[in-house]
């Protein structure tokens, strides 16, 4: 044989042998040990910026991939045009080289479902996402004054309270604080529709204060059908001069200074705040919650009633509403009893003396949705 020949078959050995080599591993990165079988199923986070050699090295880390190293190579050399996108991953582990690439590559990442109920403030709201691991406060109090995401309709409002939307927001574990913000707010002008707007312009309501009752009837309203005569006793009121004495308004004042304990005290009525309605006259600044559609609707569409108080009915979740201040004592004695025969706590009902035009803040009136 000659020499030629034999560096030919060394030649086509050694080729032969690479190639043999390759489908054995490609073979062990697609068919790693128990991939046909369904496994645990496994988070992994890759975070913005993560070097490729990391990805792979957490991928062995959870048990996703079996050789870290290998299967960065392959990468490289095959799968390279195929950007791997940060964010967090649920795989069941082990799993095929291709089928993990193929995931990241279409940043097939996990999205979280967060459902911010009605009646919310923003901060009760924003500790839904970062409890989940999604922002952070910082980021998301960064964004909350950036009211020029609401144009024209936040003028005099220091921050976007009120105007955070309730629904249920699809998210991922990179979606940032103001892109969520920016979700919220614009589905928040997409039900402050013309028509609202045109009712609440009817009342001689600006857009804030249009919220900000619409806010105050939302934490009122535990029988959504009760929202329109809710908004009709606080327009009423503030026709006449009263003041609204809202409790839910001094809950949100001790809320906004962190003194919030989580019960109402007789105390609490004096507590001085600009949003304290039992002190002072008018709307309260801006408002205390995030209202729903239905609450924003109700603002604007007040029932036409000669009503002027309410107060909690035990019997039957809503209220009992009266014209008179003296009528209003009485639902309060029957509200008492009822509690007391079903062995509830009672509740406060704030001072009881009716208000009039004039009347001294010290003295103020049984709250119009006294408890």
């Amino acid at each position: 044989m000659s020499a030629r020949r034999r560096f030919s078959g060394i030649v086509l050995v050694a080729l032969f042998s690479v190639a043999a080599a390759a489908a054995y591993f490609y073979y062990r990165l697609e068919n790693p040990p128990g991939s046909r079988r369904p496994g645990e199923e496994v988070t992994v986070e890759i975070p913005p910026g993560t070097s490729t050699s990391e990805i792979f090295r957490r991928l062995k880390a959870a048990g996703v991939i079996e050789d870290a190293r290998l299967a960065e190579i392959y990468y490289r050399l095959h799968r390279r045009r195929t950007a791997l996108q940060a964010g967090e991953y649920r795989f069941h582990h082990p799993m095929p080289i291709d089928e993990v690439i193929n995931r990241m590559g279409r940043g097939d990442v996990v999205r979280h479902a967060i459902v911010v109920p009605e009646g919310l403030t923003a901060e009760e709201t924003f500790e839904l996402f970062w409890k989940e691991g999604i922002g952070g406060p910082d980021a998301f109090h960064a964004t909350l004054v950036e009211t020029e995401l609401v144009p024209g309709l936040t003028k005099g409002v220091s921050d976007l309270e009120g105007f955070l939307f309730p629904d249920t927001y699809v998210v991922t574990r990179t979606t940032s604080a103001k892109q969520i913000v920016d979700r919220m707010v614009a589905n928040f002008r997409q039900h402050f529709s013309r028509e609202i707007q045109r009712r609440a312009g009817a009342l001689e309501l600006t857009t804030r204060q249009a919220v900000t009752l619409a806010s105050i009837v939302q934490r009122e309203s535990a029988v959504k059908s009760e929202g329109p005569l809710i908004a009709g006793v606080y327009l009423n009121r503030l026709h006449r001069g009263m003041r609204l004495q809202a409790d839910p308004t001094v809950v949100y004042a001790l809320k906004r200074d962190k003194k919030w304990a989580g019960l109402l005290h007789r105390s609490d009525y004096d507590y001085e705040s600009p949003y304290n309605t039992y002190l002072h006259d008018g709307l309260p600044p801006g408002p205390i919650c995030s209202p729903g559609a239905d609450a924003l609707r109700a603002a604007v569409n007040p029932a036409r009633t000669a009503y002027l108080y309410f107060v909690a009915d035990p019997s039957s979740g809503g209220h009992t509403f009266s014209a008179t201040y003296e009528d209003h004592l009485v639902a309060i004695a029957m509200a008492r009893r009822a509690r007391a025969v079903a062995g509830e706590t009672p509740q406060l009902l704030g001072p009881q003396t009716p208000v009039t035009p004039g009347t001294p803040a010290e003295t103020p009136a049984s709250g119009a949705g006294g408890k």
